[in-house]
């Protein structure tokens, strides 16, 4: 296939059109809004400070709503799980990505959440310098006792006599891990410890989440994404380390995962990758940008503090052995009546979709119990004279699966509408990049087999995107003579 030049070049001598450009670039569906009563409804005694917040940071108020979740969920972490019914239970993790142009406000949005954390965080590095301290004494003490009792079976063996054994306080313990609630950029080994030493998990949080998403591109030889697979579920999981025979074992792996991207970066994503699942996992905001303004509100950031810090202090059940467990928030009937519709609900709508949707609207009862148990968690933490959340509630199901299932469903389809489309297409967009990527001029099927990029791999298919590409002008059907059978390009 010869490729046509681009409008700028375009040689009238050739008779080819102009190719069309929303092949690689599809339009967008415009951005859901709620009301504010709507709003309040589902995020009750907290939505007054997301608005002031919002206004604050000239963002809209949509990135700082999903980030609260998020960061929420990780604090919480294992301490809480959900349980709609026996066989069926749910981590309060949630992954967030806010979706806009660089100048949307996400980082600042960002800001408003994280860094009320930040303070927990201080609190939990003074514990660390404290314990380290403790231990560095001990382990002085350990490495003496150890260099005599070498000594001292040493003597025991030149006078053919029995070595004595090791005292317990010559035994060396392994130095304290710094406890946090938030890293940033670190490799899966290193959160597989961090987990192990909190428990109860941990918020990684990034500006640009494209880069982090796409090094774990698995047809690139990348191996973390069936780790990140199963910090999204809590599971247990075990990760065995380059330098130690002994593996990390972790009884349950949830980390949640909150940062920003670009549309465009966005899109690139879903052309190259493969649906495994990973991005299916992700609750999506995709407003439009806010007008620009002076804030008349200054921000609260007592608020969010003491809320983080009650959220915080929740403890973990403990098992018949002692050791930590999530204590299990059951639904109630009415939130149990709730899901079962919602859950019917969403099978009617992915009957209706494909690709990622397709996939992103099978997870969302399981995201709806777990936004549900974060918004009562979280009109707990802001009530100082709250009980303790003992149940999920209707209420919560019902503000929960609106959010998810009636809000944040029109987000997802404003950013993931590029890869919900059929095979042939969504294969034509993908050739249509490398295209643009390479500057190719010529192309052909074998040309493209070699590049083992996902659902290319079959004549078939690669000739029924060339069919939509011809159709779109991207492409012309040449023959090339080689002095025997012509090849087609």
């Amino acid at each position: 296939m010869d490729i046509p030049p681009t409008p700028t070049q375009y040689d009238p001598t050739t008779n080819w059109p102009d190719p069309d450009m929303t092949v690689i670039k599809p339009e967008r569906l415009p951005a859901p809004e709620m009301t504010n009563a709507e709003f309040a409804t589902v995020f009750g005694a907290w939505a007054g400070w997301q608005k002031s917040a919002a206004e604050v940071k000239g963002a809209h108020v949509d990135y700082v709503a999903l980030a609260l979740l998020s960061v929420a969920s990780a604090i919480v972490g294992n301490t809480r799980w959900a349980e709609p019914w026996d066989g069926w239970r749910e981590p309060p993790i949630i992954w967030g990505m806010l979706i806009g142009d660089p100048s949307a406000g996400k980082s600042p949005a960002l800001d408003a959440i994280l860094d009320p954390i930040k303070e927990i965080d201080a609190e939990l590095t003074r514990e660390y310098k404290q314990e380290r301290t403790e231990w560095a004494d001990k382990d002085e003490v350990t490495r003496l006792m150890r260099s005599q009792w070498k000594a001292d079976a040493k003597a025991a063996l030149a006078n053919d006599s029995h070595a004595p054994q090791i005292p317990d306080k010559a035994r060396a313990t392994p130095q304290p891990i710094r406890k946090r609630i938030r890293v940033t950029d670190v490799t899966t080994e290193k959160v597989a410890e961090l987990v192990q030493a909190t428990w109860r998990g941990l918020l990684l949080s990034r500006d640009e989440l494209s880069g982090w998403l796409g090094s774990m591109d698995r047809y690139n030889g990348g191996g973390d994404r069936p780790f990140w697979l199963e910090a999204f579920g809590g599971r247990s999981y075990t990760v065995d380390r380059k330098n130690s025979p002994d593996p990390i074992i972790i009884d349950h792996l949830s980390v949640a995962v909150l940062g920003g991207t670009q549309p465009d970066k966005l899109d690139t994503l879903l052309v190259r990758s493969g649906d495994d699942g990973l991005l299916a996992r992700f609750l999506t905001v995709f407003p439009d940008p806010v007008k620009l303004k002076r804030p008349t509100v200054t921000l609260d950031t007592i608020t969010p503090k003491r809320a983080f810090k009650r959220l915080h202090g929740l403890k973990a059940a403990v098992d018949e052995h002692g050791s930590k467990r999530p204590l299990f928030l059951l639904l109630n009937e009415d939130a149990q009546t709730c899901l079962h519709t919602f859950r019917v609900q969403c099978r009617e709508w992915e009957g209706q979709s494909t690709g990622l949707m397709k996939s992103h609207i099978g997870k969302l009862p399981g995201l709806a119990v777990r936004v549900s148990m974060v918004l009562a968690l979280l009109d707990w933490a802001i009530d100082n004279g709250a009980e303790v959340v003992s149940c999920i509630t209707g209420n919560h199901l019902d503000r929960a699966c609106h959010y998810v299932g009636e809000y944040l469903r029109g987000h997802a389809h404003r950013s993931y509408g590029v890869a919900s489309v059929s095979s042939e297409i969504s294969n034509a967009r993908t050739i249509a990049n490398i295209i643009c990527e390479e500057r190719l001029t010529t192309l052909n099927v074998r040309n493209l087999q070699h590049r083992s990029r996902p659902k290319l791999g079959k004549v078939p298919d690669i000739k029924a995107a060339f069919s939509v590409l011809i159709d779109a002008g991207w492409l012309v059907r040449t023959k090339v003579s080689t002095g025997g059978r012509p090849i087609e390009n």
